[in-house]
This record gives structure tokens, sequence and C-alpha cells, in this order.
């Protein structure tokens, strides 16, 4: 993924970065800017007397006033030299990471932002960081760096399918936490580690009635992806359009912000509902529909470069649209991303009336197993007892963007369910207004009937018009049958079942295609006794897995599989770079 790197040291030792330095100081520090290679870069400079300021990323406005980068960095000079970047921070809306080098006194500080959407991962030794990067291979093929493997990361990226709260794989290095600016001297000791924004800024209000709420929120909405779109510079834009809502409200939304062409794209087995329901939808809106499929044949093509790219952290079965990323990028490079709408807006993090006496710790074990410690709940940054924070940084941020972080090679992505004055809005209501869908349902058939009064959604098979009084009841229902039988004996069987019923539903048929014999053969010789995965694995667990995966009554995940492969591949591309 491109970004930043520094290293605290008297010369830059990435070896195999695209870009240029973006700059160089007489204290030790060295920074380089990594570039797309579709040259799309989403990024900014200031350099102002004593000040270096980089940010790699989007800001869209500051305390609910538009802005665009440049008025940005002077706005955030002044507000270093006032010593207020905190309470700065906490106005800016966007995505990014900033490097604000002081020559003057001599110190290096860094800032993620608000949710941590934009990556950093930290090196540290000794107590101090020795280098900084936003791809961690940047820090891993440094000659000093030992690569010692945090064992409970590894397990917990096993058996749950990605990383939690700031691990990664490995032991000395951490992801930068979300709302932080960390500060450090020419030594790359740290001075302050401070949290510019929490959850707990946001204050609950019951003065809102529901229909009001419809209105305002339709209003944000608006707002954000009339904000996105109006910094691209290219004549087209690309819509990754599924049988959902989110991708749909957002081509909504940008046919009346974007004046260039529009082009959709699906992913996914010829004839599966997602591929029929985007087609219908482009063609009744008149923008050009593309479809990519993704069979039996070619699904695995190019993942062994995906796990590369996002330095092992995104689990090759959940690489759905790598496929795309060339046929998208051949029409543009800039790209709408649903990215958590059915979150924010529909709930779906939001646990059921049934649970509401359970403790956070029964909720988040629940999602994350014996590891839900490592999800850092006791934090300040969350809302003590809010679960749903605490599953939006750990399953959205840490595992969901790991998704686009795969495509940001050669695609400018924007969020715009994730725009704050959105979030703010939305979690200031009570949440029985989001429960289910509720709200986003109304306010999607309110403002944009065209596209859902009469199209199907392809969760449900129906128009969204038929599904809001009864949402309730269809989730609930499957919630409960879904926590009923994950973990059960009759998972696995169930799975079968439910794709044998349900043919053509979904886009991809990983359990299917994971047992043909040519890609279980793969499997088996990757994962052999004598493999990096195993060897880190308590003796004998990485085969005892492989082999309860092929065998027909097991109950172990496809995902178990693909976690074992992901990170096997990221260990030996390491190993034959270092060698390189």
């Amino acid at each position: 993924m491109p970004g930043v790197v520094g290293f605290f040291e008297e010369k830059i030792s990435c070896s195999h970065s695209v870009g240029e330095t973006v700059f160089t100081n007489e204290f030790g520090f060295y920074s380089q800017l990594l570039k797309t290679q579709s040259g799309s870069v989403a990024c900014g400079q200031l350099i102002d007397l004593n000040l270096n300021i980089t940010i790699w990323g989007d800001v869209f406005s500051i305390a609910n006033s538009d802005t665009d980068r440049n008025a940005f960095l002077v706005f955030l000079a002044q507000a270093y030299r006032q010593n207020t970047v905190a309470n700065f921070m906490s106005l800016v809306n966007g995505y990014f990471v900033i490097c604000i080098v002081d020559t003057q006194q001599e110190h290096v500080s860094y800032i993620s932002d608000r949710y941590g959407m934009k990556p950093l991962y930290l090196w540290y030794q000794d107590e101090c960081v020795k280098g900084v990067a936003s791809e961690q291979k940047e820090l891993l093929l440094h000659s000093q760096h030992d690569r010692a493997l945090d064992n409970d990361a590894l397990n917990c990226f096993v058996d749950v399918g990605h990383f939690l709260g700031q691990k990664t794989l490995f032991s000395s290095i951490k992801r930068l936490a979300p709302a932080t600016i960390i500060q450090l001297d020419k030594s790359g000791a740290i001075l302050n580690n401070a949290q510019f924004w929490s959850w707990n800024n946001i204050k609950k209000t019951d003065k809102v009635s529901f229909n009001d709420a419809i209105d305002l929120v339709a209003v944000k909405f608006d707002k954000a992806v009339e904000r996105a779109v109006k910094t691209i510079t290219q004549d087209k834009l690309a819509i990754t359009l599924s049988g959902g809502l989110d991708s749909r409200v957002l081509l909504a939304a940008a046919k009346v912000h974007y004046s260039g062409e529009i082009h959709t794209f699906t992913f996914g087995e010829p004839g599966c509902s997602d591929v029929k329901l985007a087609k219908q939808v482009s063609e009744a809106v008149g923008v050009t529909h593309h479809i990519v499929e993704i069979d039996e044949q070619s699904w695995f093509d190019g993942r062994e470069q995906g796990v590369w790219l996002t330095d092992g952290m995104k689990n090759v079965l959940h690489m759905h649209a790598l496929s795309s990323v060339n046929v998208i990028s051949g029409y543009s490079n800039y790209l709408l991303n649903g990215f958590l709408g059915d979150v924010t807006f529909g709930g779906t993090y939001l646990f059921p009336k049934s649970k509401d006496n359970e403790s956070t710790e029964k909720k988040l074990e629940r999602r994350f197993g014996q590891y839900w410690l490592q999800a850092g709940a006791d934090s300040d940054y969350f809302t003590e007892g809010d679960q749903e924070q605490v599953n939006i940084y750990n399953r959205g941020t840490r595992f969901i963007a790991a998704g686009s972080d795969l495509l940001s090679h050669e695609l400018h992505q924007f969020k715009p369910f994730m725009d704050n004055d959105l979030v703010e809005l939305l979690y200031s209501l009570p949440d029985t207004f989001r429960e289910n869908g509720k709200l986003y349902h109304h306010m999607l058939l309110k403002y944009y009937p065209e596209y859902f009064e009469s199209i199907p959604w392809q969760q449900t098979g129906k128009p969204i018009t038929k599904e809001v009084a009864s949402a309730a009841q269809h989730s609930n229902m499957k919630s409960r049958i879904k926590d009923l039988l994950v973990g059960s004996p009759i998972e696995r069987l169930a799975r079968k079942v439910y794709r044998k019923l349900a043919k053509k539903h979904h886009y991809v048929a990983y359990d299917t295609w994971l047992k043909e014999p040519k890609f279980k053969l793969y499997v088996q010789q990757l994962l052999n006794e004598d493999s990096h995965v195993a060897k880190a694995l308590p003796k004998g667990n990485c085969s005892k897995l492989v082999d309860k995966y092929y065998n027909s009554s097991s109950s172990i995940k496809p995902e178990t599989l693909g976690s074992l492969i992901t990170i096997e591949l990221f260990l030996r591309q390491l190993e034959h770079s270092s060698l390189g």
C-alpha cells in the first residue's frame, strides 16, 4: 500500500520503495513518500520556516466547513505554533496520516485520523521508535529488523481471521492507534503520546424525532458524497456495485453531484444475484456496468501478490475485489467505497435486544472468541461498555478496510459513510433508530425511491419497501440461527446445505473451490510441516487444521484455511525479498 516511510538513522534504507524523498534534515530523520502506480497520489506538503508537514490522505472539512488539503496544511502549521494541535485535529474530517518535522525543536510528530482508517506502523526497539511506515514490509526489510513473531497475534489471525487492537504479526511492530498524536525526538524516543478525540465526544440526544432524523441524516449523507466527488480530477468515476444498499445509494448521490461518466463494476460468479441486481440498477439509471467474473478456474489468480500488497493482513479468501482492480483503473483511479455503510447507517454491529443483559465482555467474546482482550475495549478511546465502537475499529478498520488497502496501489478511494459529520449525527441518535436498518431504509425510500422501491435487495430478495416493517423480525431470526450454528458441530453441514439451497445467491463458492483436487494439492504442499506457519504454531497444529478441513465431517471454516495460506505466503515473500 502506498504511503509514507521514515527511519531514525543516518540514511534511509528501504530498498524497494516507489517514490521520492520528500525531505531530509540535519538531525538524522529521513522520510520518503510512496507513490501509487497510477499516479493519483493523495498527498500534500508544506515547508514553512522550521516546519515540514506531509499528509498522506484526504481532508474534506474542518468543523463542518469545507476545505482543501493545502488550506488545511496552513491551518495545521498555525495550530502547531500555537500548541493547539490536539484541539484543531479533533475538528478535522478525513482519513490520513500526517508527519510534522520541527527542525528547530528536533521533534517529529505523527498523527492518525479520527477512526484510524489510514494505517501507520511503528517499529519499536528498546522503548524507542526506530522506524515508521504505511507498509510493514518497509520496516521488515530493514537489515536490523529481527522479525520475531507475536504468537498471540498469529493465533488470533488464524482463529478470528484478522488482527485486533494495535497488534501485528510481529512483536516489535504496532499500528498507530486512532485519533493519536505521537511526538518523538531525534533518536526516536517518545516525548508524548496523546489521544485528540474519543467516541465519548459524541453526546446522545433524545430531542430529535425519528421523522426529523430521516431528513437530517439524508442531508449529512448527501454532503459527505458531495465533499468526496468534488475533489476528483478525472472525468470518470468508478463504483463497485453489489446487490446491497450501500453501493446503490452511493451511486444515487454521485449521480447528483458528479458531472463526469460513472462506471459501475460487479465481481462474482456469472448469474449470481449481485451481478443481476447491479446490472438492473445500472441500466435503470443509465450508467455503464461492467462484470468481472470470479469463477472456479480464476478465483486465486493474483492473490499471492495481494498478500504482499496487504502485508499478509488480508485473508486470501476475502480478496474478492482484487480481480477487478486492473479493469477499474482502466477507466478511473477514483472509487466510491461503501465501507461500513451497513454499520453506521444500518446498525449491523448493534446486538439484538435479546442480548441486552449480556456484558460487553461476553458480546466481544462472541465476536472475537478468547482473543477479545486484544481488541482494547478498555481504551479511553471507546465509550465504556459500547461493544459496537470496539467492533467498528477491530472488525471494520482492522479487517474490512484491509480490502481497501489491497486496491490502493491503483485506486484512490472515498468512504463517505465515515464522514465525521454524518457519523456524529448517527451516533448521537437513539440506537433504536438504527436497529435493523430502520432509519436507513426510511431515508433510502424517501430520498432515492427510484433506486429502492422496485429493485430487490440482495439480502432478502425483495425491495426494501416490503422490508421496513418486517426487518426487525427477519434480522433477529437470522441472528439467532447464526448464533446457534457458529462453532457448533453442525456448522459445516449447515454451510453446505445453505450453499446448495442458495445456489448463485453469493458471488463466490469458496467451500467448493477449495476442495478442488488441484487446489487441495497446492494447500498441502504449501502448508507442510517445514512451512513457516507450521513451525510458528504448536507442533502439529497446522497439519491438523488442514487435515480436518478436508475431512467432510469437520467444522473447520474455509477462512481458517485462508488464514494459514495468507501467513505462509507472506513469510515466504519476506524471506525471498530479503534474499533478493
